[in-house]
């Protein structure tokens, strides 16, 4: 049981390689950007932040990043998370609604957050965010870039196939498996020991459930999420899909990937670059080092106008100090 916790909260701490006091301690500083608030047609608002990354005030990058498992702010970690991004960008980041400014996701995560909290949701918001400041944004970015953190990779890849207007995708965290599979990889290899089975048995019995929750997530959020096939969105995709994994993530299974990319090849589909990490974590962390920097090093290679998609796994560079 301990080992699901573990897992349950590698999940809502997808963010960062920080502690929870490394990550409070930052949303109080200066360097911490400014919330700004995004209302929605329907009256609902989301909290987000927008900076930018390089010197270029009017950069022809844009990136937008959307909320991870459960109501973590974006602020705890930004504009920090994208600091290996080498090229000029404008950076939007979306919380999910009902998430405040300051929120650590340590604590319930309120009902009217769990009401909200479903992936017909999650792509609705996110598109409209997008539409909405695409559209302000003059001259039109030539670069419009989606990034998925883990359970964000099911939004994002969704999104970016609904949009023209994107033009490259980048997931972290996961791959081409459902949640149901990935347990089922992760408890063969004995990553974890947990039986998911029983728990699901409650589950089902209650599956609209907000009130009823198992490690971390309400019964809804399971029901919903277990299932998803993430391929079909993936498939459909024709622009550049850069995927970076931990090779020892306990929480998605680096096999997922070697599945996606054999999905891509029967497809005859050229446009998936993936990154597999030595010994790193669901968080691209390994040994007290990070890889993320690195990941958004090869993201921004990838934005570069003399770029040529190349479906390859090139070693990584030797991760870097966490902070």
């Amino acid at each position: 049981m301990r080992l699901l916790s573990l897992f349950a909260l590698s999940l809502a701490f997808a963010l960062s390689g920080c502690t929870a006091i490394q990550r409070t301690a930052h949303m109080y500083s200066n360097e911490a950007p400014q919330p700004l608030s995004f209302q929605y047609k329907d009256s609902g608002s989301s909290t987000y932040y927008s900076f930018v990354v390089g010197n270029a005030s009017q950069p022809d990058t844009v990136v937008f990043f959307y909320g991870a498992t459960g109501c973590p702010s974006w602020k705890s970690v930004m504009p920090g998370y994208v600091s290996g991004l080498t090229v000029n960008a404008r950076v939007f980041v979306l919380n999910k609604r009902f998430v405040p400014d300051r929120s650590t996701g340590l604590f319930d995560c309120g009902h009217e957050f769990h009401l909200v909290n479903n992936p017909n949701q999650w792509v609705a918001d996110y598109s409209e965010f997008i539409a909405t400041q695409i559209s302000s944004i003059a001259p039109k970015p030539k670069n419009v870039v989606l990034v998925g953190v883990s359970e964000g990779a099911l939004p994002a890849a969704k999104v970016a196939g609904l949009s023209p207007a994107i033009t490259h995708l980048a997931i972290i965290g996961s791959g081409g498996y459902s949640m149901r599979k990935s347990l089922a990889t992760l408890r063969q290899k004995g990553a974890i020991q947990f039986d998911v089975n029983s728990g699901w048995e409650k589950i089902t019995a209650d599956p609209r459930s907000i009130e009823k929750n198992w490690y971390g997530n309400s019964y809804r959020w399971w029901t919903d999420i277990m299932d998803i096939d993430p391929i079909a969105d993936l498939l459909k995709l024709n622009i550049p899909v850069l995927i970076g994994i931990g090779e020892q993530d306990q929480s998605v299974p680096v096999e997922s990937v070697n599945f996606l990319e054999t999905k891509f090849k029967e497809a005859g589909k050229d446009n998936l670059i993936v990154r597999v990490y030595p010994s790193a974590d669901h968080r691209l962390n390994a040994n007290g080092a990070s890889y993320r920097n690195e990941f958004f090093a090869e993201l921004g290679r990838l934005l570069q106008p003399t770029h040529n998609i190349s479906v390859k796994r090139d070693a990584p560079q030797a991760a870097r100090p966490l902070p």
